[in-house]
């Protein structure tokens, strides 16, 4: 690629080839098979060649980062990256209630360009991209609402993208420029290390530089406020319009670290300076978060000493898939006394390349950037596969469960191994990756069924009845059945860890009734209350809160002010080292009496004549990656658009089935978050303030079959080109003698549900 040049030459070059440029853009895009609403959105005053030319002719952009539009000329310049440039200018980038994350670059070399060179290289960028000039920005806006709202401080940390650090730096720049105190982690952490950090240091909010488990091209920030949940809907809006939306890039302001006095800027992280460190104007020993977030972990764990009595026939294996995981695991799991722990070296290393993770080809061939996702096959198949590869075939067959976390560690996924009384039902297999829904469900279990130790409720004095949990719609029905079964109370929300501590602060504050829909607004609500059982004055204590995309955290009792975690609580989003260190009680019990995992999950809730069989399927579409660019964006619309017809169909009276199975009736749950960045605008009838308005089915649509335990739900991303498939079934009079043929039937009807949906909807389960 050509190297940089003054911005002079660039304009000059720019001014000559503009009505081109604008040629090719409005070309391209009408010849590309693009959604009606997204082509008239690209085309319109708001759209690709507009937002285009603001970027060019910004003079303040040039000023922040000099290279910037000869990135962008260079692309154009190719003649053939006219997709490439309509996707970075398509739009801003969502600001949603975690914060904002998309790609960082769109090619190979330029991520090559961006590690080799920085965050100033000269490579396609635009305001749908992640880069300096939008992260300045965003961050400007957020600076500007803290400082509106007398915040005084703010937690900045990173994991291991690809110059996380680089980000981070400036990011607390310009936070710095707005009066705040800034925290900075002194090196790579884990989110919920974060999460944990804010209110602990009783900062206003926390930001984390990460794009969680999307591919090594990705990044973006996650934002948290002063309890360490993530903002609420209002406040988000009220950034997103007030602050965001009015924030120009001319009056973006930084302070360099340099020049920070150094009770401005204080590092966080294990208590020591590294040598190889800069710690600018800051004289004392980093803050130690790192003990006092594994302090609190560990306090949550309710049978110590039995886990430390099985040590000797625990096995585990572990992987970091790169990210800033490893250290905090590890000192975790060795703290419970598990001396057998194989740490996968080559995915220890800190590396946003992710180079564990090659590039695979999808069964028609296209190249796919395989996902650090943990709770997804392939990533566990490739962890397991690099186990065996450094450890060898014999030393494998020793493991009992491989975990691993995503790179800012809120995720964890759970490999274990199969018994022969379980290779019928994974034919061909040593080790199944864990759905979450299995994983959560034991380890809800194991704390109900010990709840008596959980040194929380102790000094609370509070009875299991006093309890709740929340979980997010998508989520398994079996833990509201075990629930109702111990006597607790539960809420269902819509998906993301924003609503599920959203409905616990309701319950907290005793906002959830039995008439609750009936008798309030729920205009702000319906965003995050899907419903909810058994919730009264008396529920206090949060007992979990959890989701299928691989969440889990418990929030405790209601916090003693707004900048603390929930009493005996732990950090509000999800913590996947924490998941993983909970599930060592489960093991633990497993070992002691003698079953798998697989068999004691068969034993506690298949045969629980309370539950019953209920096995659940999730597959994202495409299987491969995600739908790229605009025309990635467009085949999504044309999936969820023939979902829509199909639940059409049914309220027309016809007979529509999936699989086998007879569709009943149909739900669609729209909360309007999503219209505009899918074409849904004002001009096309969207107003925020009416549901009735609302297009975009961010929540899914659900397809029932005969009663409420056995359903289907298409869910389209709201933020990527993607959508998910999730199956619930349920056989609620299994027996011992029934359950394996049954297990395995339903499995296989799994399958085939899957594959018709895919023909019906248009999805190729191939790419």
């Amino acid at each position: 690629m050509k190297q940089s040049a003054n911005n002079s030459s660039v304009m000059e070059t720019w001014n000559k080839i503009k009505l081109d440029v604008k040629k090719n853009i409005t070309e391209y895009l009408k010849r590309a098979p693009l959604d009606e609403l997204i082509l008239q959105k690209s085309l319109s005053e708001n759209g690709v060649f507009a937002n285009l030319t603001k970027w060019m002719e910004n003079d303040s952009i040039g000023k922040f980062s000099p290279n910037a539009k000869q990135g962008i000329l260079n692309a154009i310049e190719t003649g053939t990256r006219w997709a490439d440039v309509a996707e970075a200018f398509y739009t801003d980038i969502e600001f949603g209630t975690g914060g904002i994350r998309g790609r960082a670059v769109i090619l190979d070399d330029e991520l090559e360009m961006l590690r080799d060179e920085g965050i100033k290289a000269a490579f396609l960028r635009g305001p749908n991209t992640i880069n300096d000039i939008v992260m300045a920005q965003v961050s400007a806006a957020i600076g500007k609402f803290g400082k509106d709202r007398g915040y005084k401080s703010i937690v900045i940390g990173y994991d291991s993208r690809i110059r996380g650090k680089d980000f981070a730096h400036l990011v607390a720049s310009v936070f710095l420029a707005y009066g705040l105190k800034v925290y900075l982690f002194d090196d790579v952490v884990p989110y919920p290390e974060v999460t944990f950090a804010i209110p602990h240091l009783r900062a206003d909010m926390g930001i984390l530089i990460s794009a969680s488990h999307n591919d090594r091209r990705y990044n973006g920030y996650k934002l948290s406020c002063a309890n360490g949940s993530q903002f609420s809907i209002k406040d988000r809006t009220v950034i997103l319009t007030e602050y965001i939306g009015k924030t120009g890039y001319d009056s973006i302001e930084y302070m360099p670290l340099a020049d920070a006095p150094d009770e401005k800027l204080v590092f966080l992280g294990g208590g020591y300076r590294y040598p190889h460190l800069t710690y600018y104007n800051y004289k004392e020993k980093p803050k130690d978060i790192h003990t006092e977030h594994f302090s609190h972990v560990l306090s949550f764990v309710l049978d110590k000493e039995g886990i430390r009595s099985q040590a000797d026939n625990i096995h585990v294996a572990y992987s970091a898939y790169n990210g800033a995981g490893g250290p905090t695991v590890k000192r975790l799991v060795e703290a419970l006394g598990i001396y057998k722990m194989d740490i996968i070296a080559k995915m220890f290393k800190v590396d946003g390349m992710f180079p564990a993770f090659e590039d695979l080809k999808s069964p028609k061939g296209y190249k796919v950037y395989q996902q650090p996702d943990p709770g997804e096959a392939r990533a566990a198949e490739t962890a397991l596969q690099k186990y065996k590869e450094e450890y060898g075939a014999e030393r494998t067959k020793r493991v009992d469960m491989l975990i691993g976390t995503d790179p800012d560690a809120d995720r964890t996924g759970l490999s274990v191994k199969i018994p022969d009384s379980h290779k019928e039902i994974y034919p061909g297999k040593d080790f199944v990756l864990l759905d979450a829904d299995t994983a959560w469900s034991l380890i809800f279990w194991y704390r109900l069924e010990h709840w008596q130790k959980i040194e929380g409720l102790k000094k609370l004095g509070c009875s299991i009845e006093q309890c709740f949990f929340s979980e997010s719609h998508t989520t398994t029905d079996i833990m509201p059945l075990l629930a109702r079964k111990y006597g607790l109370g539960w809420v269902k929300t819509w998906v993301g860890f924003a609503q599920l501590s959203a409905a616990v602060e309701k319950v907290w504050k005793q906002k959830l009734q039995e008439n609750y829909f009936v008798e309030s607004n729920v205009t702000e609500d319906f965003k995050s209350i899907y419903k909810f059982e058994g919730i009264s004055s008396k529920s206090i204590y949060n007992f979990a809160a959890l989701e299928q995309s691989n969440g889990f955290s418990i929030l405790g009792a209601p916090p003693k002010s707004d900048y603390e975690l929930g009493e005996y609580g732990h950090v509000r989003d999800k913590d996947g080292t924490f998941a993983a260190i909970l599930f060592f009680d489960v093991l633990s019990y497993a070992k002691k009496h003698g079953i798998s995992v697989l068999e004691l999950a068969d034993e506690k809730l298949y045969l629980d004549k309370d539950i019953g069989l209920i096995r659940t399927g999730y597959r994202a579409a495409p299987q491969y990656g995600q739908y790229e660019g605009l025309e990635g964006r467009s085949l999504k619309m044309d999936i969820l658009r023939k979902g829509l017809q199909l639940m059409e169909d049914v309220h027309k009276g016809k007979s529509v089935t999936i699989g086998k199975r007879k569709v009943s009736h149909v739900e669609v749950y729209k909360t309007g978050k999503y219209d505009v960045q899918h074409g849904h605008t004002k001009e096309t009838g969207y107003d925020p303030k009416r549901r009735d308005t609302y297009w975009f089915p961010d929540e899914g649509i659900r397809f029932f079959f005969g009663d409420e335990y056995n359903h289907l739900t298409i869910r389209p991303s709201g933020t990527s080109q993607s959508l998910r498939f999730h199956i619930q079934l349920r056989n609620a009079n299994v027996t011992r003698a029934t359950l394996k043929p049954e297990r395995i039937a339903m499995e296989a009807e799994l399958q085939l549900m899957f594959e018709d949906i895919g023909v019906k909807v248009g999805v190729d389960w191939n790419e």
